[in-house]
């Protein structure tokens, strides 16, 4: 038998691809580690942590080595790698020398990094390429370029949907509307939400209504005995500690039983008229296709364009996500052929070349929220 070592199809795939670049580790370190430089050690702290490199002789077999296990402590990553995991990789191609200390800079400046000194900038005058965050951060390495482009792809959405907040709303009704929304398609809400309103019109009728009548009114939408004891409590609250209006204050309306903050943050664009962003799963979703964020639920996908998303758009951003996702940008399948924000400035088309390129990196993550929805058995047009 021939003890000839043969090339895997990994290793094969390694030596046909070479696309130079840019890259981003996202890693979870679950226990401390130490990272050796020279005579020095420096403990890691539990956390998440962003490493900034550059492959300029080829992005695969760069990222394939970082995801395979090995002993082999030649790089500072390597220290790193022997106890966190990789759980996510963001690539630009190129062939820019500078653009991995620009990378590594903007990093630094995202919120709650904590900048590891001297960590993979050995060979460089930076601070460090390697920062620590205490959460999971969300920051994609296309936003800036997904901001710039905000004006075209606000001003497309405005040329074919509705601004609901541009409307005039009463809050209480859009109180009860938006909380008999969850899990629930949107014409049974509305359907719903009319009979309710039409027999409890007010907080002080509402509060006094009893549970099993409204729950039988209520009995289309999802979670419906839950939902009903919330109106109830909620319209109480409103009476006893607000004088029987709806407030108009983010912590009061989260006080209010069964409200969260897509609700609230309804409430308070819908019906107040105020800089709110909602996010609900459109919005969750196409923000991470455009490429404006990188996230894994929407409450983190609403904290980091409350970061990075000028509140210009807050308001607006809700009711125009909802639309186009329902109609165009679809959750499994995008509808890119006809849509008027592929020439605007949506990222998908970069991502889904992302996607293509670490189709031959063995054991790479998929993208935090998008995940199998970027196919890679094409390469995209």
């Amino acid at each position: 038998m021939s003890t000839a070592l043969t090339a895997t199809p990994d290793r094969q795939a390694e030596a046909r691809s070479r696309t130079p670049g840019v890259y981003l580790l996202t890693l979870r370190l679950p226990r401390a580690a130490t990272w050796c430089h020279g005579s020095t050690q420096t403990r890691l702290r539990p956390g998440w942590y962003v490493y900034t490199g550059s492959a300029m002789g080829g992005l695969e077999g760069r990222l394939a080595r970082h995801l395979r296990t090995s002993t082999v402590r030649h790089w500072h990553l390597d220290y790193l790698l022997s106890g966190a995991r990789v759980v996510d990789i963001q690539a630009l191609a190129g062939r820019d020398p500078d653009a991995e200390c620009r990378l590594a800079a903007a990093v630094r400046t995202w919120p709650g990094a904590e900048a590891v000194p001297g960590f993979g900038a050995g060979d460089c005058r930076c601070d460090s390429h390697l920062c620590r965050f205490a959460r999971r951060p969300g920051t994609s390495v296309r936003a800036s370029a997904v901001l710039a482009q905000l004006p075209g792809l606000f001003g497309a959405l405005a040329a074919r949907y509705a601004d609901y907040t541009a409307e005039a709303r009463a809050p209480f009704p859009t109180l009860v509307t938006c909380a008999l929304s969850l899990r629930t398609r949107d014409p049974v809400t509305e359907a719903v939400a009319a009979r309710v309103l039409a027999r409890w019109q007010s907080p002080a009728e509402l509060a006094g209504a009893a549970l099993d009548d409204l729950a039988d009114c209520i009995h289309a939408v999802g979670m419906f005995r839950q939902k009903a004891r919330h109106l109830i409590a909620l319209s109480r609250q409103i009476e006893e500690r607000h004088g029987g209006r709806v407030p108009d204050r983010l912590d009061q309306l989260l006080a209010l039983p069964g409200v969260g903050s897509k609700t609230a943050n309804l409430v308070l664009s819908f019906a107040f008229h105020q800089d709110a962003i909602c996010v609900d799963t459109h919005v969750h979703r196409l923000c991470n296709r455009w490429g404006l964020v990188r996230t894994a639920a929407p409450a983190d996908t609403e904290r980091e364009l409350q970061a990075v998303l000028p509140r210009q758009y807050w308001a607006r951003l809700n009711p125009f996500l909802v639309q186009h996702g329902q109609q165009l940008c679809l959750p499994g399948r995008p509808r890119c052929g006809r849509c008027p924000l592929a020439a605007a400035g949506c990222g998908y088309a970069d991502l889904r070349r992302e996607r293509h390129l670490l189709r031959t990196v063995c054991a790479a993550p998929p993208h935090p929220c998008l995940g199998a929805d970027l196919p890679a058995e094409a390469r995209p047009t």
